[in-house]
């Protein structure tokens, strides 16, 4: 190791004369970099992160970069501050600040921020890439065509103004000491105040000749102010909104990082992050904007050392706060309470058909948890169908005839109203008062709050109009949570709030392995109804190539005429490069083709609520015989009378999505009939529609799902904002996952309520992360 160290000096040393990245074969760079990591040398992050800009430095500039590299690697300390240095550092703002503090962001960028979910400086620095593209190495505008992103450097020499249909369209021409090219500047005409004759600019875009000229109409550009060019070849590709562009959003995030960085700390413990090889917290954040040791491929499969340290680190705190949490709630004490088991009874057998066993099994596991002097915190796992919804309601009388509330949080505003519908008359029957809250009403709104504040109003449905202050309970006693994947964690604790320690049972109908669902929500007690009532008619399942299209409408217009509706779910919304069915473009040919005398809509999850919500209200009401739609309907949806679905480039979803999909039909007393148009003749495709065909048990297909596809993919659906986490991924990073409960697990044996000093950072960044929402009985300290 001595003489590795002995010759990277005397290689510095050479290149201090040269100055020309030339010292070493393949670059002076590419052999510092490998030595530093080869050799664990300790160098500070932003001297490691200049030496993949050091062939763009300028000689000046690699020479003092060549002497502060020196003294790290050789003398083993940092550089010492020049004297135009200050000597004491600067204090960083608080990360936790809004975004409005920034320089640059006013009202409007503020509101488009918003729109990303970013309202603080923390949510900007952790608002990271969606991917990441290559750009590669600078060259000259001669070379620059072909397939991929290319970077060429040059000046602006003029700008050409030609004339179209739609007016006079800007062109920027840049030239190099090779030639020129063209900026195409479609609906960006404030770029020739910008890019003025004579400014030097980088141009990173997709270049092709036209009519014998270089041009380019998909770029992005940075002004070159002095000959130190900062060139990064890993381009950061970030989520955008309206009004706000990749350029002006990285210089947000730039500043952020400049100002805020330095005031994150690590909350892994040091001897985890030397076991699994972890970064400092500050060094995996920049690593992730600026790129410098990463390779693309990991980064886009997010597996660099920075993504993993980050990954680990917001599995440990969730992990911890599931743990601490269930411990908190396991040690409350509540009044026990004393079911009336006549009227449950009564209620039970005026239904007109039996509880399956399993139902029977899942209310015993619910009475238990309720008269045990403990708060009920349960997970009810139910496929599609399996009557999910009856035990919640039995579940809520217990309570209600206790003389306490009941709330019941759905989805969507129509979910609720179905709800509402279904069952506020049955209750009335037994003297239940129900009533409906929802974000779009408005006649007699207030006058239900306030029966419900003052106790006449018994049972509350809603949407997260219920989390609303104004919704205030006189004794809430228990809180329903249906499609629990649809909400995060402080989304169910804020209702919970709303009383002083309720109950809690929430609800999903997508299937997930026990293990699994044991690790997400390891704060719950699992139930699992794994029947289905009996009379349900099962739904008969077929697979057809796309090419038998034909033969699958043929059969859907025959269910139509008996008065049926119909879903048709397509992967895709609009068209693509991919050649997906589209909602738009299928909507028009079964308009033009197939259903011509028949009343036909589109759904899909781009178009506002309110219109979602009316679309999905008529088609519910009959108004609407075939609904061309995405994934958007796979929740939340039942429309008795719609018992057909066709599911288009089903090979694109995943098992457990499809079987999600499928259970929207044969809902009512008709049986269900459900094609899948499959493209593609591989093995795992034709697996794949066989396990579909062959079975209706979601647990057995979502097992099957895990197997073929891996945790990271049989999820199927993106879960919207479940656990907010900023760049975890429990699916895709199960075995991460796995290792962070591991280490929780360690951590509380040796410090139950996180005590001891090196762990305090780590309860701190729990209560503001996963507990700001909770009421104090549940904080670490109770």
């Amino acid at each position: 190791m001595e003489k590795d160290r002995d010759r990277l000096k005397k290689i510095i040393e050479q290149e201090s004369q040269r100055l020309d990245n030339q010292t070493v074969f393949g670059g002076f760079n590419q052999y510092v970099k490998k030595m530093i990591q080869s050799l664990s040398i300790p160098v500070p992050e932003e001297i490691f992160l200049s030496v993949n800009r050091y062939p763009q430095m300028s000689k000046p500039a690699r020479s003092i970069f060549l002497k502060n590299l020196e003294t790290c690697i050789i003398d083993g300390h940092q550089p010492q501050p020049s004297a135009s240095q200050p000597s004491s550092p600067i204090k960083p703002v608080d990360f936790q600040l809004s975004v409005r503090t920034i320089k640059g962001v006013g009202p409007v960028v503020e509101k488009q921020l918003n729109r990303l979910n970013i309202y603080t400086r923390e949510d900007l620095i952790l608002y990271f890439p969606r991917h990441y593209q290559d750009r590669g190495q600078i060259i000259p505008i001669a070379k620059a065509e072909g397939s991929g992103l290319q970077t060429v450097l040059g000046k602006v020499v003029r700008h050409d103004r030609i004339s179209t249909r739609r007016g006079r369209l800007l062109k920027v021409v840049i030239q190099d000491q090779t030639g020129q090219i063209s900026l195409v500047c479609f609906n960006r005409d404030f770029l020739a105040r910008i890019l003025t004759p004579g400014k030097k600019v980088l141009i990173t875009g997709f270049f092709q000749t036209a009519y014998g000229k270089k041009e380019t109409s998909r770029f992005e550009y940075e002004i070159i102010d002095s000959e130190d060019i900062q060139y990064e070849s890993i381009l950061p590709v970030y989520g955008l909104t309206d009004g706000l562009n990749a350029k002006k959003l990285r210089s947000l995030i730039d500043i952020a990082l400049k100002t805020s960085l330095a005031a994150f700390q690590d909350t892994i413990p040091k001897p985890i992050q030397e076991k699994y090889s972890l970064l400092r917290k500050p060094g995996a954040i920049l690593e992730l904007h600026h790129p410098s040791r990463s390779s693309i491929t990991e980064l886009n499969k997010h597996r660099s050392r920075s993504q993993v340290t980050l990954i680990f680190e917001e599995f440990l705190l969730f992990a911890l706060s599931l743990k601490v949490r269930r411990h908190q709630i396991q040690a409350l004490q509540v009044q026990p309470i004393v079911p009336d088991f006549t009227f449950i009874n009564r209620f039970i057998q005026q239904l007109p058909f039996e509880l399956t066993l399993a139902q029977k099994k899942v209310l015993k596991q619910i009475e238990n948890d309720l008269t045990s002097g403990k708060i009920m915190n349960r997970l009810l796992q139910g496929d599609v169908g399996s009557g999910k919804t009856l035990v919640a309601i039995i579940n809520a009388l217990y309570i209600i005839k206790a003389g306490q509330q009941v709330a019941m949080m759905a989805p969507t505003e129509i979910l609720a109203d179905q709800h509402y519908q279904r069952w506020s008359q049955i209750l009335k029957e037994f003297g239940i008062e129900v009533s409906l809250i929802t974000g779009g009403q408005s006649k007699e709104k207030s006058e239900i709050i306030e029966k419900i504040g003052e106790g006449r109003v018994h049972f509350v449905i809603g949407t997260h109009a219920l989390l609303e202050d104004y919704v205030q309970f006189n004794r809430l006693g228990l809180v329903i949570v249906d499609e629990q994947h649809r909400f995060g964690v402080k989304q169910r604790s804020r209702l919970k709030e709303k009383a002083v320690v309720p109950h809690l049972l929430v609800m999903s109908a997508t299937p997930i392995p026990r293990t699994l669902a044991l690790t997400l929500y390891g704060d719950l007690d699992v139930s699992v109804l794994d029947g289905k009532p009996i009379g349900r008619k099962p739904v008969e399942t077929v697979a057809f190539s796309m090419k038998e299209q034909k033969q699958a409408f043929q059969r859907v217009g025959s269910f139509l005429e008996k008065g049926q509706q119909a879903f048709v779910v397509c992967p895709a919304i609009e068209e693509s490069d991919l050649e997906l069915s589209n909602v738009y473009e299928v909507y028009e040919q079964l308009q033009k083709k197939w259903f011509s005398h028949s009343q036909i809509e589109l759904i899909h999850g781009k178009l506002p609520s309110k219109e979602k919500d009316d679309i999905m209200g008529r088609f519910s009401r009959g108004e609407i015989q075939v609904l061309v739609a995405t994934s958007v309907i796979e929740v939340g949806i039942d429309v008795p009378n719609a018992n057909v679905m066709v599911i288009e480039n089903a090979e694109r979803f995943g098992l457990a999505q499809l079987h999600q999909l499928r259970g929207r039909i044969g809902r009512g007393d008709q049986a269900g009939w459900c094609v899948l148009l499959y493209q593609g003749k591989n093995q795992d495709i034709q697996k794949r529609m066989e396990i579909m065909v062959n079975t209706d048990d979601g647990f057995q297909i979502a097992e099957e799902d895990l197997k073929m596809r891996g945790p990271g993919e049989f999820y199927g659906v993106r879960q919207s904002g479940v656990l907010e986490f900023h760049l975890a991924d429990p699916f895709r990073d199960w075995k991460i996952l796995e290792k962070a409960h591991q280490e929780a697990d360690l951590i509380l044996q040796n410090d139950p309520r996180l005590q001891k000093p090196e762990n305090q950072i780590l309860k701190k960044e729990i209560e503001r992360r996963f507990f700001q929402f909770l009421p104090e009985e549940l904080m670490i300290e109770a």
